[in-house]
């Protein structure tokens, strides 16, 4: 892609060091091809742009929040909620920010009621964690200087620990049902 730029680059410097006769003379066809140069160059930055997206989204989905080895199941909530910190810029080629290093990871000890009951995670911790992620990773409580990649991982991290939580609710109402 950066060789794709350069070469466009290159044509455009030619075209704009050739004389207007080639043009017809008319004047403002320069102004014309610079105009829409300019959106080529934008539409390629808007490529280059998604691809980086693009990366991010497939780092998180794989690294982090799909179960293998499938990859087709998300990973249980109190397993993202422990393991989100490790998520958050600067992985997977995201640049840091010093909002990401104020959020205090949280640990599997902190969701279990005690080791003698089990290692399951107490559904009232579990749901105080779960509110302090979504929270943290808020879009409308993020900082106005993220950058667009910090931006995308932040909401990506919070749609996929809603999504998680939703269906943690949604097994829990059904075995609910079951047990009434």
């Amino acid at each position: 892609a950066e060789r794709a730029r350069q070469q466009q680059q290159q044509q455009q410097q030619q075209q704009q060091q050739q004389p207007t006769q080639q043009t017809g003379g008319q004047p403002g066809t320069q102004a014309v091809q610079s105009k829409y140069a300019k959106q080529m160059e934008e539409k390629n930055d808007e490529e280059d742009q998604s691809a980086i997206m693009l990366q991010i989204k497939r780092s998180i989905l794989i690294n982090w929040a799909l179960q293998p080895p499938n990859l087709n199941v998300l990973r249980p909530i109190e397993q993202l909620i422990t393991s989100i910190h490790t998520a958050m810029p600067p992985a997977f080629g995201v640049s840091t920010h010093a909002y990401f290093s104020k959020f205090t990871p949280i640990t599997q000890n902190e969701l279990i009621v005690s080791a003698a009951m089990g290692n399951h995670p107490d559904e009232t911790k579990l749901k105080k964690a779960v509110r302090k992620v979504r929270v943290f990773l808020h879009p409308d409580k993020l900082p106005r200087d993220l950058t667009s990649d910090q931006q995308f991982t932040a909401r990506m991290l919070w749609d996929i620990t809603s999504d998680s939580w939703e269906e943690f609710q949604k097994h829990k109402d059904e075995l609910d049902w079951i047990r009434s």
